[in-house]
């Protein structure tokens, strides 16, 4: 069974937004499910295809940072995408202020040390695993060890119950863009 991850965007939103950024070709490539480049890393086109792992952080996510001692007991496989759930893109529309403000984020202890995990992508259901000024260092620092953030995941709840799946992400590179627009699907039943 194939579970398409993106985000679906109210484009009236969305336009609204655009129309008061400075560089809307920059601001487009942030705008729904997009992966962070602010390195501008070729990104290796095995990284298409990689075993998934969802961690659910649903119960704690809004309450409060996360933390590594919420994750200590996690598996990650070698080349791993790690799906994060918050919950928040179930809980708020993506595009509205519910949905940016206050948004769950990780520690900077807890994205230290998943930089030194066999990781491919970090995807997460929130806009971003850090807020305000943080949020690009953080993306910087994962990108610099070859992992990339993806933001604005949606339906990460129809893997609750996978053991095992793959993860299928597609990109349009563009050597200008700090923000790659993306299709992320999980197979649930390949292995």
């Amino acid at each position: 069974m194939k579970y398409d991850l993106t985000i679906q965007v109210d484009m009236c939103l969305m336009e609204q937004w655009l129309s008061t950024q400075e560089n809307r070709h920059l601001a487009t490539g942030h705008v729904g499910t997009h992966l962070d480049t602010y390195e501008k890393s070729v990104i290796p086109l095995d990284y298409i295809t990689c075993p998934g792992i969802l961690w659910d952080i649903s119960n704690i996510a809004e309450n409060r940072e996360i933390a590594l001692s919420d994750i200590e007991d996690l598996n990650i496989p070698e080349n791993a995408f790690l799906l994060i759930r918050t919950g928040r893109s179930e809980r708020e529309k993506y595009g509205t202020v519910d949905y940016f403000r206050e948004h769950p984020q990780l520690s900077n202890e807890l994205i230290q040390w998943l930089s030194n995990k066999p990781l491919r992508f970090l995807g997460i259901d929130c806009s971003g695993i850090r807020r305000g000024k943080e949020h690009e260092p953080a993306d910087r620092l994962l990108e610099k060890h070859g992992i990339f953030v993806i933001e604005n995941l949606s339906g990460l709840n129809q893997l609750l119950d996978a053991d095992v799946f793959q993860v299928y992400t597609l990109w349009f590179d563009d050597p200008v863009a700090t923000g790659l627009r993306c299709k992320v699907v999980a197979d649930i039943g390949e292995k």
